[in-house]
Parts: structure tokens; C-alpha cells; sequence
């Protein structure tokens, strides 16, 4: 049985969208016809969750444990540390030292008087 027939039949069970050609070849072939039946007893399986998975699913190809798995959360934990270290050194504007201004401040334009009782009420 070849990885295609495998992908073909658990994407048919599934219910995928399939090639009739890869499936009609998929079972032809023993191997192929046997990991259908598989399956077919794994989503039972699955639906009860008492029974074990057959003994002919052991043959599939599984991740591995180690490589890129293993490395997955030291990476990420390392990213944030970078990124930590990396808010530490960026520079913060309202942080900075800024020379003394000489200038004064420009002449108002107008100047406005509010009178107590006319143009505002205070209430308590």
C-alpha cells in the first residue's frame, strides 16, 4: 500500500472530495482495502470510546518525537525573550532628556472672562 491510497481513503472517510481513479486503484490493493476497513473500525471506535484502535493503524507513519516537535516550545520561549529584551532597548520618547527651551511662550491672541453667575451657573 503506497502513502496515496492512505491519503485518498482518509479523505474519502472524512468525506473529502476524492479522484474516482485514485479511489478505484486505492481498492484494488490489499493493503489499501485493509486500512479502509480500519478506518471504518477507528470511527467506530471512536463513537463507543471502549475499543482499542486495530493493531494494522500501528503501521502508519507517525511525527517523530524528537526535531522540530521538541524544539517548538524553546523557540517560542526564546522569540519572547527577544522581544522582552528587545522593549527594553528601544527608545522611549517620553523618556528623553530634552534641553531647556530659552524660548518664551507666544503673547495670547485673546483673552476670555467668564463672569461667576452670567455665563456659567454652579450648582451643588
Amino acid at each position: 500500500m503506497t502513502e496515496d491510497f492512505t491519503g485518498t481513503l482518509s479523505a474519502f472517510i472524512d468525506a473529502e472530495t476524492i479522484d474516482p481513479d485514485r479511489f478505484a486503484a486505492a481498492l484494488e490493493d490489499p493493503g489499501a482495502r485493509a486500512a479502509l476497513v480500519d478506518f471504518v473500525r477507528m470511527r467506530a471506535a471512536m463513537r463507543t470510546g471502549d475499543q482499542p484502535l486495530p493493531a494494522s493503524l500501528g503501521t502508519f507513519r507517525r511525527p517523530p518525537v524528537g526535531g522540530l516537535r521538541v524544539l517548538r516550545w524553546p523557540a517560542v520561549a526564546a522569540l519572547l525573550v527577544l522581544v522582552f529584551l528587545a522593549g527594553l532597548a528601544a527608545p522611549r520618547p517620553w523618556q528623553t532628556a530634552r534641553e531647556p527651551s530659552s524660548e518664551t511662550p507666544p503673547a495670547p491672541a485673546r483673552i476670555e472672562k467668564f463672569t461667576p453667575g452670567v455665563d456659567w451657573h454652579q450648582s451643588n
